[in-house]
């Protein structure tokens, strides 16, 4: 997919004769880019009401997509930037005892410096199947998310790795997690996570792909705990 930059944007909306005739551009860039007051003027407005309006909205329309821009090559820049030594991030989607989910970023604790095999440099290790009771037998799948997946309980204690494209996570206490290729989570709010309860949201979390999002989900017999944040 190609993005249109801001200057192109600005461009293809300079006032002349034309302008009419890119309305309907403008309002779907307007309202994609969640541009606030450009998007009233532009969505619901007339042709007429919005054409006296353009010089504004043109510059309003540009500074909508590259802040658009930004905040996607956010996610992406911070998945892709070399981590710190020794740093291995990850988020923890967690219950607490009242039921709430909620999200954790945590860094891998109690890592290791040994020598790679070839003997030339050095790795950071930890081999949580070792140091972690559960994590020594998994179900490995291989999917794809296409698009929203309303409130639920994971299916078992998991990680879920991006391989590509993004997906968000939405826990009951209102936080959000955008998870862009590179990013792992783990969960363990499963239906039998201790503050479960069948009918309510308790122990529960609503997700979503941003376009195709593939994944990796390594699940493990480890038991579901409440009030435990960045067990490794």
């Amino acid at each position: 997919k190609h993005r249109l930059g801001s200057n192109a944007i600005a461009s293809r909306l300079q006032p002349d004769d034309s302008f009419l005739g890119m309305l309907p551009l403008a309002r779907r860039l307007a309202c994609a880019a969640g541009a606030g007051a450009l998007c009233l003027g532009l969505c619901g407005a007339s042709n007429d009401e919005a054409f006296t309006a353009h010089q504004g909205l043109v510059v309003g329309a540009a500074a909508a997509a590259a802040a658009s821009t930004s905040v996607t090559g956010a996610f992406s820049s911070a998945s892709q930037a070399p981590p710190a030594d020794g740093s291995i991030r990850y988020v923890h989607l967690w219950v607490s005892e009242d039921g709430e989910s909620h999200l954790k970023d945590c860094v891998v604790k109690n890592m290791t410096v040994k020598t790679l095999p070839g003997g030339r440099s050095a790795q950071y290790v930890r081999n949580l199947a070792d140091s972690i009771e559960g994590l020594n037998t998994t179900n490995v799948i291989i999917t794809q998310m296409l698009g929203p997946n309303p409130w639920h309980h994971c299916p078992q204690t998991q990680f879920v790795l991006t391989l590509s494209g993004t997906w968000f996570v939405n826990t009951t206490d209102g936080d959000q997690r955008y998870l862009p290729a590179g990013a792992w989570i783990y969960q363990d709010d499963t239906i039998d996570n201790p503050a479960a309860k069948p009918g309510t949201r308790r122990a529960m979390h609503s997700s979503e792909a941003v376009g195709p999002c593939n994944q990796m989900v390594l699940q493990w017999r480890r038991a579901p705990v409440v009030g435990h944040p960045c067990p490794f």
